[in-house]
């Protein structure tokens, strides 16, 4: 599976102050090397750099990138073939398990997956369709929902996949006497913190600190301004009853920012796995070669100021075994329906 965030995906506002305080920080060559294109060792040493200076992760992933570089850079050769060269530099990267780090060449593209492919799944969306919602349900813009014994049930697939005002305020509107609501938004990778932010309002009577953003201030790895401050005020049609959200490890980037959203509100139980973290927000740099790194860069925190770069555990920790997913059960589902009834 392929993901590309461009320059800035997760917050545009944040991005832009980064933009203003860093101008090589943008989708551009920042380093002025003076070394031709095709000379690999001042390339890999460039890739290694610019993250070395910018990248926000480095202390909350616990990596030593000098450590990196004495082993990467060794092993760059006369004469390497781009394919060649292109896994060495995707190695070093892969370092940093930061599912927000990719690697984009005319020819390949690569991304971190491990933070969801070394996990079980937890989620068969044709189990869902066929055994559960049976066909039946409304779409309501990206999402679909219906009610089952007096429970909303919504899906969110991407948070990439916009959705209106009045769409949100559609199901909400249909879900509000309803006894209790799961918001299902498993493998939902990411996408727009507007779509994020639509949602969450719904749950939400005041204005609400849902989370601080570390913004880089110079280049050591733990330069940091302090931290800023994110509040989301409430809109829309207002739900108050008490609500599941159901995750996985592909809960990632801009999902793993709206679960920890939600989990700050007390009629809010997260029911399945851990999530698969990524945050910060994204941001590229074109090397000399032509080649595009994408990189993190800032660190964001939860209202306690803790970093929720590597996920949010959930409340009620179950998954799905391969017998039960063959057989077509739900496990995270049931167990929703079971504490909302």
């Amino acid at each position: 599976m392929i993901r590309l965030y461009l320059c800035i995906s997760k917050n545009l506002v944040r991005a832009f102050i980064i933009v203003i305080l860093f101008p090589f920080f943008g989708c551009e060559k920042a380093l002025n090397l003076k070394t031709p294109a095709s000379d690999q060792a001042a390339v890999i040493e460039e890739a290694w750099k610019v993250l070395d200076q910018h990248y926000a992760l480095f202390s909350v992933k616990g990596v030593d990138w000098n450590n990196t570089y004495k082993e990467y850079r060794p092993q760059v050769t006369n004469n390497m073939t781009n394919i060649t060269f292109f896994r060495l530099i995707n190695s070093m990267l892969e370092t940093l398990k930061d599912g927000h780090v990719t690697l984009i060449s005319p020819s390949d593209t690569s991304t971190y997956e491990g933070f969801f492919t070394a996990f079980a799944s937890n989620f068969n969306y044709s189990n869902l369709i066929s055994k559960y919602l049976k066909n039946d349900f409304k779409t309501s813009g990206p999402a679909i929902y219906t009610i089952q014994n007096n429970v909303g049930y919504i899906y969110y697939g991407s948070f990439r996949n916009n959705i209106s005002d009045e769409e949100v305020d559609n199901m909400m509107n249909e879900m509000k006497n309803t006894k209790g609501l799961i918001v299902d938004v498993r493998d939902n990778t990411g996408g727009r913190s507007a779509n994020v932010d639509k949602l969450f309002q719904r749950f939400i009577t005041e204005k609400k600190l849902v989370k601080y953003e570390l913004i880089k201030n110079g280049a050591g790895h733990d330069d940091f301004f302090k931290p800023d401050p994110y509040y989301l005020s409430p809109a829309g049609s207002f739900y108050s009853h008490p609500v599941c959200v159901l995750t996985n490890r592909s809960c990632f980037s801009a999902c793993n920012d709206f679960v920890l959203y939600m989990s700050g509100l007390p009629n809010v139980t997260l029911v399945g796995d851990q999530t698969g973290g990524g945050g910060g927000i994204p941001h590229d740099y074109i090397l000399a070669n032509g080649w595009k790194i994408q990189y993190t860069a800032t660190n964001t925190l939860s209202p306690e100021k803790l970093p929720i770069e590597n996920g949010i555990l959930p409340d009620v920790n179950i998954g799905i075994n391969s017998i039960e997913e063959t057989n077509g059960k739900d496990p995270i589902l049931e167990k929703a329906y079971q504490l909302l009834q």
